[in-house]
C-alpha cells in the first residue's frame, strides 16, 4: 500500500548524493524520475560549474540570496523567489560572504542528478 513517507532532517544530514564543490545537497526521495532535496549554501560559497543531465531543476529558496551564473547571464536570487534551470544548463551558483542560502530543489529527469564541468561552456557529460 502506498503511503506518505516523512524524511526528517537529520536523516537530510549525510546524502549519498553527487555533490558540487561548495555547495552540501541533501537528498530527501529519489524514485519515480523525481529527486527532491534541498542545497545548502555557507556565506561566500561558490559552486563550481556544472549541470544537471536530463533533470530540470525547480527550486525555492527558503533563506538568503544568491547568484545564479549561465553563459554570459548573472542573475540574482532572493529569499521567497521560485527558479527554473533548464536540463543539461550549465550554471554555478553563489552567496554573499555576509550571509548564505537554504535552497529546496526538486528535480525530474534521468541518470545522474549532477555532472560536474570544467566551464560555462563545457557541456561534458561525465558525472562525478
Amino acid at each position: 500500500m502506498d503511503k506518505p513517507q516523512i524524511v526528517t532532517k537529520q536523516q537530510l544530514a549525510q546524502p549519498p548524493v553527487e555533490q558540487t564543490d561548495g555547495i552540501a545537497r541533501g537528498q530527501a526521495f529519489a524514485h519515480d524520475r523525481v529527486w527532491a532535496g534541498f542545497s545548502a549554501f555557507p556565506g561566500g560559497a561558490m559552486t563550481g560549474w556544472h549541470h544537471h543531465g536530463d533533470y530540470a531543476t525547480y527550486a525555492y529558496v527558503t533563506d538568503g540570496s544568491m547568484v545564479l551564473e549561465y553563459g554570459d547571464e548573472v542573475v540574482h536570487i532572493h529569499i521567497g523567489d521560485f527558479v527554473y534551470i533548464p536540463a543539461h544548463l550549465v550554471h554555478r551558483e553563489s552567496v554573499p560572504e555576509e550571509g548564505g542560502a537554504g535552497v529546496v530543489v526538486r528535480v525530474g529527469g534521468e541518470g545522474p542528478t549532477v555532472y560536474n564541468v570544467e566551464g560555462p561552456d563545457d557541456t561534458a557529460s561525465n558525472a562525478d
